[in-house]
């Protein structure tokens, strides 16, 4: 369950919604974790003419809603909205990033002859997009081809991505430095040997609602939920083993129920470089969130980028489902205010 510290506790944040509100200034969760620190440090808030939180700090005026903010650069923008753009400088400057390529609808055959060679692949939009329009390990041509239709009816252009093994992480990085980093566990259960699946689902969900964590979402049954229990060989009708992790969903978003756990102190030395090292070959990228693949439990042989986010969620090193509460709001403002700060 979330350990929650001091700073989050929700009379503090009630107390800074309620700041912003008085003032104009959108009330979301990012935007109230920015104003408690910034108001314990006695740094003024106004709303600029779309109600977004601005405050000037250094010198420099920084606006936020949410996650979009001004603080990355525009060319640093622009660079991380492209995942094919990200991976391939990346790769120019030495850092391991998969291969990939992007094509548009109507180019599956053609999108299929580039990955055959490197297959398995990954199939997913370029730009944006849901969690659940991720197709992961696909070596089949079927199974391809299924996969690029899917995505190609809701987004523009398709990215095909050499399949790189290893255990998801978000890696959140202010001013050049590691200030958090996540595990990111898609949507599941643990057996206990006497309950079916549907009911672990259902305790889980009744254990989030309990919570009132605020960037967790409760499990729910689909189509997808029924096609990754039959991929285990699984219904809802099961009964899993003690201790056994069961899957309902492949993606690991949290908006579909996938599970945040801090995992800030468990970064070796050489991912933390490579995370570094990352934010450097963009220039003007102060706030950015790595998705990152870990080796884990047998998974992976080295770490890898998948991408780079230049509107990064900060609220969930707040709120994990599990483990330490990381203030990663407290540390963008004093970055911001030049307290260590390592990069302009």
């Amino acid at each position: 369950m979330p350990r929650e510290s001091s700073g989050s506790k929700p009379a503090s944040l009630r107390s800074a919604r309620n700041y912003l509100r008085k003032r104009g200034i959108h009330t979301g969760l990012t935007n109230s974790l920015l104003a408690d620190r910034a108001m314990a440090r006695g740094i003024e808030l106004h709303p600029d003419s779309q109600q977004r939180l601005t405050m000037t700090l250094g010198g420099t005026l920084r606006r936020f809603n949410g996650a979009q903010t001004n603080l990355n650069g525009a060319l640093a923008r622009r660079c991380a909205l492209h995942k094919d753009i990200t991976s391939r400088l990346l790769r120019s400057y030495g850092l391991r990033a998969p291969e990939n390529a992007v094509f548009s609808a109507g180019e599956a055959e053609r999108a299929w002859a580039w990955a055959e060679a490197i297959a398995p692949v990954v199939v997913k939009p370029n730009s944006g997009g849901s969690g659940e329009l991720v197709h992961l390990n696909i070596d089949d041509r079927d199974a391809f081809h299924a996969a690029f239709t899917a995505v190609s009816d809701q987004a523009r252009e398709v990215l095909v991505e050499q399949f790189v093994d290893g255990e998801e992480h978000r890696v959140l990085m202010v001013y050049g430095k590691v200030a958090a980093a996540a595990r990111r566990l898609p949507a599941n259960v643990i057996g206990d040997g006497r309950h079916t699946v549907e009911h672990l689902i259902t305790a889980k969900n009744r254990a989030r609602v309990r919570s009132k964590n605020p960037t967790h979402f409760e499990l729910v049954i689909d189509e997808l939920t029924h096609r990754e229990l039959a991929r285990q060989q699984l219904t809802l009708e099961s009964v899993p083993p003690a201790g056994e992790r069961v899957w309902l969903r492949s993606n690991s978003n949290v908006h579909s129920g996938g599970d945040g756990v801090d995992a800030t102190d468990e970064l070796l030395p050489d991912e933390i470089e490579l995370a570094e090292r990352a934010v450097r070959a963009i220039p003007g990228l102060r706030l950015a969130g790595l998705d990152m693949l870990l080796p884990r439990g047998g998974r992976g042989s080295a770490p890898s980028i998948l991408e780079i986010n230049s509107s990064p969620m900060i609220s969930g090193h707040h709120f994990p489902w599990e483990g330490q509460e990381r203030d990663v709001a407290g540390m963008l403002i004093d970055a911001m205010s030049g307290a260590g700060r390592t990069t302009s």
